[in-house]
């Protein structure tokens, strides 16, 4: 099996998603924010969609009109004044402005106004009481919301973004784009039907779940020509130890295979590996985790105008790196957290770095060290925040070797790909995610 197939869907489940709810009040410290500004008003007060309310009669999957469109960049970064910002910057980004004299970062006006349905902090209140980790590492009274809101070590933050909410069910047609040094490149759209089973289901009945599943996915690969009706099917588990389950239809072969598993790791055709999917979606007991705390940094943020309608593979993809025209930085405060690979474990790495937004905990940028401990790789959230759904989606990602200049694009191509992400469109029957409906499916 290919490892594209199984690294697209799970890096596209990693998203938080929730329906409109009755307005109630919400209070962001719950997920571990500062809701108030910086000292320097840099970072505004949080603020919600108070004034950026869901456009009226948008149909579901509809990219969000810009709200900041008239918005202009505060300063420009390059490589020419990089040792300006480095405070500012992580080791990844100052790296990329290094290495590739055509990229640069445009940093605008920071706008803080993601929110989540009300119960969504409420139950991240209730962790404070219930949530803890045993001393195998694994966690425990889990009620959904933020694990544990104001983290005291490395491994509850860690476990923050290991159980991020992922929407009940998740329906999507995807693009990834695999770009060589040269600009030659890859290309790959899939169809992906995720179901969740864990704890944090908020806004539909909740599976029997004896056996401990986490989430079932079945992806659909649709272009190119050679690989239409590839199909694939996933089930993983609460128990991070447990091994993925999954199984493959081969229209070539009008055939069900079961596939080898592939965890943490297994290193992928492009430039990440199984356990980098959400950033960090690995079994979190291979690693010594270290929580360096909060910091302001630009990252990327509020990036309703990256991919255009009429995008093409050139406008959006340079030799090297993303066109950075349309990519929008902002400073905002992000919690650090460091994995340092125990001994004893083989992996490709070293020590990992993640940057989590602290309105949400979700994943920035993050970079990766070799096994001599020398600056390999980073990954790179492009999101929004949608008032229509309620959630921080994720419209493009990369993952990229900052030696080489190879880089996985997934999001954009908007000609072929018109829709983002629909979450929670009720309940998916179990037996859509069987071995029956996935030859069904890939057919």
């Amino acid at each position: 099996m290919r490892a594209t197939m199984v690294g697209c869907s799970l890096v596209l489940c990693l998203i938080l998603a929730l329906t409109v709810t009755p307005s109630r009040a919400v209070d962001v410290s719950l997920i571990g924010a500062d809701p108030g500004p910086n000292a320097t008003g840099e970072i505004p007060a949080w603020e919600g969609y108070k004034n950026t309310p869901c456009p009226a009669d948008l149909p579901p999957g509809s990219y969000i009109p810009n709200p900041w469109k008239d918005d202009k960049p505060l300063f420009r970064i390059d490589h020419t004044n990089v040792e300006e910002y480095k405070d500012r910057l992580s080791a990844g980004q100052i790296r990329r402005l290094e290495r590739f004299k055509t990229f640069y970062m445009n940093v605008y006006q920071s706008r803080r106004t993601l929110e989540f349905f009300p119960e969504y902090y409420e139950k991240s209140r209730e962790n404070l009481k219930t949530a803890r980790v045993t001393e195998e590492g694994q966690l425990e009274g889990f009620n959904g919301g933020v694990a544990f809101p104001n983290p005291k070590n490395g491994l509850e933050a860690i476990w923050n973004v290991r159980r991020l909410y992922m929407g009940d069910d998740t329906h999507a047609r995807e693009a990834r784009r695999i770009v060589a040094p040269s600009g030659k490149m890859k290309k790959l759209i899939w169809e992906v039907t995720v179901s969740t089973w864990d704890e944090g289901r908020m806004l539909s009945p909740g599976h029997e779940n004896p056996e401990g599943y986490y989430q079932k996915i079945q992806q659909v690969y649709t272009y190119p020509t050679e690989e239409w009706g590839r199909a694939w099917l996933g089930v993983h588990y609460l128990d991070v130890k447990k091994k993925t389950d999954s199984w493959m239809y081969l229209p070539t072969m009008r055939r069900v295979r079961r596939t080898p598993t592939m965890r943490d790791g297994f290193q992928t055709e492009g430039e990440y590996t199984m356990d980098d999917l959400q950033e960090f979606m690995g079994d979190v007991t291979l690693w010594d985790w270290e929580l360096l705390g909060k910091r302001e940094m630009y990252v990327s943020d509020n990036n309703y105008d990256l991919f255009l309608p009429d995008g093409t593979d050139a406008d959006e993809c340079m030799a090297g790196h993303l066109n950075p025209e349309r990519i929008r930085y902002e400073l905002r405060r992000v919690w650090v957290v460091q994995g340092t690979l125990k001994p004893g474990v083989t992996h490709p790495y070293s020590k990992r770095v993640g940057y989590y937004d602290e309105d949400s905990w979700m994943p920035c940028t993050g970079e990766r060290y070799d096994r001599r401990g020398n600056l390999w790789r980073m990954m790179e959230v492009f999101p929004y925040a949608d008032p229509c759904q309620k959630v921080r989606l994720w419209i493009g990602y990369t993952y990229q070797n900052l030696e080489t200049g190879r880089y996985d694009l997934f999001g954009g191509l908007r000609s072929e790909v018109p829709t983002t992400t629909i979450y929670n469109q009720g309940l998916i029957d179990e037996q859509e995610f069987s071995v029956q409906k996935l030859r069904e499916a890939g057919r």
